[in-house]
């Protein structure tokens, strides 16, 4: 059963059935977005995270003459180390829901979940909005 349950979350879509096939697909979109959400502003938060914590640390290094300097870097670390890891936590935060709640509910692939915001769509691509069917 969870082998065949993604093919049949978005079986194939008749022409003359548009609007009662996307009322029976959107339970589908919202337990997708959930699950994108809640994979995404986790790991979101944690990558942006440590990219701001990386960034915090060399902005001080760097300000205080020498980004690559020991004593600057431990400096850096000490003070926009924690500075960056709160920033960039908070914009993960931020920038995993909004990927969570968009990708998860129409279909692309987000970058932080890979396969993930695909666990309920059925297929890699899915784009239920497209003008071409």
């Amino acid at each position: 059963m969870s082998l065949s349950a993604p093919s049949m979350a978005y079986p194939e879509r008749p022409e003359s059935a548009r609007v009662i096939y996307e009322m029976w697909y959107f339970p589908c979109r919202l337990v997708s977005m959930a699950v994108t959400t809640a994979w995404d502003v986790p790991t979101a938060a944690f990558s942006d995270g440590i990219k701001g914590a990386i960034g915090g640390t060399k902005m001080v290094a760097r300000n205080l003459g020498k980004e690559d300097g020991v004593y600057e870097m431990v400096a850096g670390a000490m003070t926009g180390g924690p500075a960056g890891l709160v920033a960039g936590s908070a914009y993960g935060v931020l920038h995993g829901a909004g990927y969570g709640i968009k990708h998860g509910f129409i279909g692309y692939p987000s970058p932080h979940s890979g396969s993930h915001s695909m666990i309920f769509q059925g297929k890699g691509f899915v784009v239920p909005y497209d003008d071409n069917y």
